[in-house]
């Protein structure tokens, strides 16, 4: 056994450093943010409605952010309404932002359940939710969940 340890030693120490470097970096980095910038419709397929939605992501770190996925979903007014997913990503830049474009099935209950609440009770904005879970390639760190809510106006549809 004393013969191996001059061996293990150095296996231990740099096993030790990781685990040392994985606890530096984690308090360091910050979450992403995630914003809704656009929501287009696409033809129907198979009697489904789709639409693009674009999403920006927000890099608040010094480093890059190497995004393998995303997976989110939009609620409006409580009801889940979209979901969508999205692989081989582009990077986002230290203390940078990129625009993500992906196609998104709508949920045919979802949004029925949505509109009918929409229009059974008048009001002037409408609340939403974002939640989205950003996979990142090569990276000691776990998925990033984040959750965006707030208000979408609708007052401003009418003025036009």
């Amino acid at each position: 056994m004393p013969r191996s340890l001059p061996f293990a030693l150095p296996l231990y120490l740099l096993m030790l450093m990781g685990l040392t470097a994985c606890a530096a970096l984690s308090p360091a980095f910050q979450q992403p943010e995630v914003e809704v910038v656009a929501l287009e419709p696409l033809p129907s397929a198979n009697n489904q409605l789709r639409f693009r939605i674009r999403l920006r992501v927000f890099n608040p770190n010094d480093s890059q952010l190497n995004l393998s996925g995303l997976y989110y979903t939009l609620r409006l007014a409580g009801h889940k309404v979209l979901t969508g997913t999205a692989n081989d990503l582009k990077p986002v830049p230290p203390y940078g932002q990129e625009d993500i474009s992906l196609d998104a099935t709508a949920s045919l209950v979802g949004s029925l359940m949505a509109a009918a609440d929409l229009l059974g009770k008048p009001r002037n904005s409408v609340p939403y939710e974002l939640e989205a879970k950003l996979g990142l390639r090569h990276s000691i760190l776990p998925n990033i969940r984040v959750t965006r809510r707030g208000e979408i106006p609708l007052n401003q549809f009418g003025n036009r």
